[in-house]
């Protein structure tokens, strides 16, 4: 058991049918569970209403949220096992979290401010000069399937035993 404790990220899904109370009770449960089992709670992100990559259970949608934590292993597995437990939980995971990687909002929403710039430049261009915009497209999937250079063939070394002759 490591001497200090661990940060983790739970990252869990929310049902997306239920109301925004209910979605903080869930929320308030699994963060006083960590506090219960010795963690300590860093912060919760949410990350707000999106569609699934496949649907779960029935659900098409979900409430996206991330809880940081400190704990020990118990800890992990009584948060887990909370999270099976919350009706309100459509899927959830527990991973050992990396400090350099921690979703900063501040700086999520200055990079969705300049995509969404960029998208919008990007399509004024193509209505300005649809020939163009098709050229550049057709670029860019070349450059997609363009094989990547093919490393230095490795010296082969023989290891056959050398024949006798017969005579």
């Amino acid at each position: 058991m490591p001497k200090q404790p661990v940060l983790y990220e739970a990252m869990y899904i929310l049902d997306a049918r239920i109301e925004e109370e209910q979605r903080q009770e869930a929320v308030e449960t699994l963060e006083a569970h960590v506090r219960a089992q010795g963690g300590e709670v860093v912060a919760t992100r949410d990350f707000g209403r999106r569609r699934l990559a496949y649907e779960i259970d029935g659900h098409l949608e979900g409430y996206y949220k991330v809880l940081y934590f400190t704990g020990f292993g118990d800890c992990v597995d009584e948060v887990k096992h909370e999270m099976r437990l919350l009706p309100q939980v459509v899927r959830g995971m527990v991973v050992v979290a990396n400090p350099r990687f921690i979703h900063d909002p501040e700086r999520q929403q200055q990079a969705s401010e300049v995509a969404a710039e960029e998208e919008a430049e990007a399509e004024e261009f193509a209505e300005a000069f649809p020939e163009a915009a098709e050229e550049e497209a057709d670029v860019a999937v070349a450059e997609e399937v363009t094989p990547a250079e093919e490393p230095p063939a490795e010296t082969e070394v023989s290891a056959e035993a050398p024949v006798e002759e017969e005579g």
